[in-house]
């Protein structure tokens, strides 16, 4: 490969696994007072990971993150989950960055 082509790197499985799990999260928007609260096993069917275990692995790296948070908050055996509004930011960043790198 010349010094001239240009490479494009792969962004690792468990970092796109997170991403899907923000887009997922991030669907419908609502009040910060009263977010959308999404069981794990929708979060899994709807993000293509199909796996609840490697779900919750992802929700916990993004709660460590702030971007998500588990309900009822600081409850790590729930079931419900849903985005903060940092995790909105960032999708939306993300978005934005791939959309632009696809071009």
């Amino acid at each position: 490969m010349s010094s001239g082509d240009k490479t494009k790197k792969k962004i690792p499985d468990s970092y796109l696994n997170q991403i899907s799990i923000l887009k997922v999260l991030a669907q419908e928007e609502t009040s910060e007072q009263n977010p959308r609260q999404y069981q794990i096993h929708e979060i899994a069917d709807m993000s293509g990971l199909k796996d609840e275990r490697e779900t919750q692995r992802c929700l916990f790296i993004l709660e460590g993150q702030k971007l998500v948070c588990p309900y009822p908050p600081g409850d790590f055996t729930s079931r419900s989950w849903h985005i903060t509004k940092q995790g909105i930011k960032t999708f939306r960043s993300i978005s934005r960055t791939l959309t632009q790198q696809a071009a």
